[in-house]
């Protein structure tokens, strides 16, 4: 497997995975046989300031005689392990996430000090909600998921191992922070301390924080935070992040990248964190509890791949065997059981075995929840993710590898297509300048007007949590809400002649900061900049060569003038289910004093929610004003497929100070594929004040496909014009 795909990976292999003893035993039984070259465990040979005090030193050597010890006196456990897998799709400028895949499983899992591993499924749900639930269509799904669970085997487990320098997430593996050879790569403090009295049991026990530092941004190495029992050296919760993210391009083997197209670069997976957390058993087995990870793909500016993967274990039984598991004897009727005797690469041999109950029990088990569909975990609670998540982003060396990247053609949105540039493409070069730091630098030239842009930014963090100071010299477009320089505005000027972008130019310096969560994306900026007209340079469009195609419309004439100012934009989501009630909104806000003096804002709101007797209805509403003396170019344009699908984005008689519009949609509730009709109506007035005089309409057929993913719409306008627009996109209402 690619390491392309390695967030699925991860999900792969933690369907459910214990850390679980066995490993340990194992590889205690063989010794430490699997040190990498250049791995050193002799303390004379680490650094000097591996240990930031004894205490940690002494406390890690506790710790590691307490993971050797961590199977005496367990004959075999048994436990009931609650898991769920949650994979959407989003991109930056998109309106809302899409959910691609949704599962919840349960299962009774037994561990026996031989190595031999059991589960027995007892629930499992899976949903496509991109697709939706139609009976037909989770029918398919239901029919494939028993024979998947009893095909896959024993959930791959999450080895958390000291006698190996390797800790491993499906297929991709980072030096253990608790292995003595992997200990040159990290330095080791001190944390917090917890202390739990148990006033029943006459006990005291005392936590104590050891915080992992990563002494480089290497993709194999991991800051953490770990917390052990004092007195004993047990592991008690583990918090891990990836000292950086993974980048196809810096990361992956030779010629690894060759085959994905340029428009589809940079590849990235970013890992929030990871965190697992043990529960204490017997007063004497700390074994695992709860586990949770949060991360995304990244998929140059095109899309974002969320991923969280949390399970639970409860119901312990330590030394004993129950007769709930099936795993010797015959089998009820109806009942399937699988084994398989697993070789590792030492020869080590064990069994898995699998037991199935009937189909139809495991799909209805009594056992699932309430069906969801969400990405928040709700293993641990926001307040506990929040927390570690401050704490790992403390202790990261920095966000950037030790190699430049340099991007062209197609990757990173560097080619685009307008009539000011023409045909416009740049060069951009990523570097670290510090432990923290990023620096990024972009060119590029237009073949129309032959004039250079390109941008200077130095950053911290990523692109949804960043910080950036930027110089620049761009070309600027006046719609909030469709992106003419990307790459379907790109297509669309360059095969169909057809560019309803208004552009104008800034020569500027700019402070940001972007802070994107699971239903909510801010980004706020100070800026100061000179704006001025970037007129029309060319009429070429490939309709050209075939002796049919009109000239593009003229730019507007921006004001020039310098000016300095803030600007706000605040995105958000409820829900994700095109079962149940999705909403999403958005509000921005901008301001600015100087050669004009202006401020303006903007807000809206949709809802989606099935109608029942087979169809769904959409409605959205927006409004927005700026002040008098704001310039041509901070004005409001509405049109096009986000605001009024009766004009085309840019429409002269669509462009004004004040705006409101509102649409409603009403069409079949399958999400994979709808049809349905639509009515859109708009105001745009001159002044900052609303009215209604003036407001056109229009109605419409529409399709889409994937929830909105891929969208068709045909609008005649009905009242304030009679023209004909059609418009092909991404991201719909639905």
């Amino acid at each position: 497997m690619s390491r392309v795909g390695l967030l699925l990976a991860w999900s792969a292999a933690l369907c459910g995975g214990l850390g679980e003893p066995a490993d340990v035993a194992a590889q205690a039984a063989r010794g430490d046989s699997a040190r990498p070259a250049g791995a050193a465990s002799d303390p004379a040979a680490l650094p000097p300031d591996t240990y930031a005090d004894p205490g940690v030193e002494a406390l890690l050597e506790r710790a590691g005689e307490a993971r050797r010890r961590a199977v005496e006196g367990i004959a075999s456990y048994e436990g009931l392990m609650r898991e769920h897998i949650y994979v959407g799709l989003t991109a930056f400028r998109f309106r809302r996430e899409r959910g691609l895949f949704d599962q919840d499983r349960v299962a009774l899992v037994r561990w026996e000090d031989d190595g031999d591993r059991y589960v027995q499924w007892l629930g499992a749900r899976r949903r496509v909600p991109i697709v939706g639930s139609r009976a037909d269509v989770q029918a398919e799904i239901d029919e494939d998921l028993p024979r998947e669970l009893l095909r896959e085997g024993v959930p791959p487990a999450l080895r958390f191992d000291p006698w190996d320098d390797r800790l491993v997430f499906g297929e991709s593996w980072f030096f253990h922070p608790l292995a003595d050879s992997a200990r040159v790569h990290y330095r080791y403090a001190s944390g917090d301390t917890l202390v739990l009295d148990l006033p029943a049991q006459q006990q005291t026990l005392r936590m104590v924080e050891v915080l992992v530092r990563p002494r480089r941004p290497d993709v194999h190495l991991l800051a953490g935070s770990l917390w052990f029992d004092q007195e004993t050296g047990a592991l008690v919760r583990a918090s891990y992040r990836p000292a950086r993210p993974f980048d196809l391009e810096l990361d992956a083997e030779p010629g690894e990248e060759d085959d994905v197209p340029g428009f589809l670069k940079p590849i990235t997976a970013e890992i929030d964190y990871i965190t697992v957390e043990y529960s204490l058993h017997e007063f004497r087995f700390w074994l695992p509890r709860r586990f949770a990870l949060e991360g995304r793909f990244g998929v140059g500016r095109l899309l974002g791949i969320p991923l969280t993967v949390e399970w639970t274990v409860g119901r312990y039984v330590v030394n004993e065997r129950t007769s709930e598991l099936a795993v010797r004897g015959p089998l009820p009727p109806g009942w399937t059981r699988r084994e398989r005797r697993v070789e590792d690469e030492d020869g080590e041999v064990r069994y898995e075995t699998v037991v199935l109950p009937p189909a139809d029990s495991v799909l209805h088990s009594a056992l699932l929840t309430a069906e969801r569909t969400s990405r928040e975990p709700t293993a641990f609670t926001d307040g506990e993710i929040a927390e570690l998540r401050e704490t790992l982003q403390g202790l990261l060396p920095g966000r950037l590898g030790p190699r430049v990247r340099v991007s062209y053609g197609l990757a990173d949105g560097l080619t685009r297509y307008n009539r000011v540039e023409g045909l416009s493409t740049g060069l951009a070069v990523e570097a670290p300048v510090g432990a923290r730091l990023g620096l990024r630098a972009e060119g590029r030239i237009g073949t129309a007007d032959g004039e250079p842009r390109g941008s200077l930014s130095l950053f911290r963090g990523t692109p949804e949590r960043r910080w950036s100071l930027t110089g620049y010299r761009r070309l600027r477009f006046v719609s909030d809400w469709e992106n003419p320089l990307g790459l379907a505005g790109s297509a669309k000027a360059l095969l169909a002649g057809d560019d309803d972008g208004l552009y104008y130019r800034a020569l500027g310096l700019e402070l940001a900061r972007t802070r994107g969560g699971r239903r909510v994306r801010r980004t706020w900026r100070l800026f100061y900049e000179r704006h001025r007209t970037a007129p029309k340079e060319t009429d070429f469009d490939l309709g050209d060569i075939l002796g049919d195609s009109d000239d593009f419309p003229a730019n507007i004439e921006a004001a020039p003038g310098t000016v300095a100012g803030a600007a706000f934009d605040l995105r958000w989501q409820a829900g994700i289910d095109p079962a149940g009630l999705i909403a999403s909104g958005r509000a921005f806000a901008e301001g600015g004093v100087g050669d004009f003096d202006y401020w303006r804002w903007g807000t809206s709101l949709a809802l989606t929610h099935p109608l029942g007797a087979g169809l769904a209805g959409a409605v959205e509403a927006g409004l927005g004003m700026a002040g008098d003396q704001a310039p041509p170019q901070r004005r409001f344009a509405l049109g096009g497929d986000a605001t009024f699908r009766g004009f085309e984005s840019g429409d002269p008689r669509l462009r004004g100070a004040a705006f409101w519009f509102a649409r409603a949609e009403l069409a079949n509730d399958f999400p994979a594929a709808r049809v349905g009709l639509f009515g859109d109506v708009a105001w745009v007035g001159p002044d900052q004040r609303f009215g209604s005089e003036g407001w056109k309409a229009a109605v419409g057929i529409g399709g889409s496909l994937l929830d909105g993913l891929l969208r068709v719409d045909l609008a005649r306008a009905v009242r304030g014009g009679a023209q004909w627009n059609l418009e092909v996109y991404a991201d719909g209402l639905f």
